[in-house]
């Protein structure tokens, strides 16, 4: 086995270094007390100053174009954490949030991944 194999896979490695803890997204709803058939949307970079969340994200060796919207519904979603995080990391002062659907509104719970 190459030695990634044995460090874990890449979000497992993320959370290590940041000392989080693995939780699955029925421990994330019972924590917030959401329903359990609350659907998650993805992972989302959240600015709490001023309230925003970030709806398009693209970086290239000649630019990074970054978008921020108010509403979590029009927030640029991911599956991963990891991708989540990365993402937030080029956001100064940002958070992972995870966004779920309600259905009758939309749930915006803090994850984690403070840097």
């Amino acid at each position: 086995m190459g030695q990634a194999k044995k460090r874990g896979s890449r979000e497992q490695r993320i959370a290590d270094a940041l000392g989080l803890k693995q939780r699955t997204l029925v421990d994330i709803k019972k924590e917030y007390g959401l329903p359990a058939t609350a659907d998650f949307l993805g992972y989302g970079v959240h600015l709490p100053v001023p309230d925003e969340f970030l709806a398009m994200f693209e970086d290239t060796a000649v630019a990074t174009k970054k978008a921020w919207c108010k509403n979590p519904q029009a927030a640029l979603t991911m599956d991963s954490f990891a991708d989540a995080y990365e993402t937030s990391c080029k956001c100064r002062d940002s958070t992972v949030v995870g966004i779920f659907d309600l259905g009758d509104q939309i749930y915006v719970a803090q994850i984690g991944g403070e840097k």
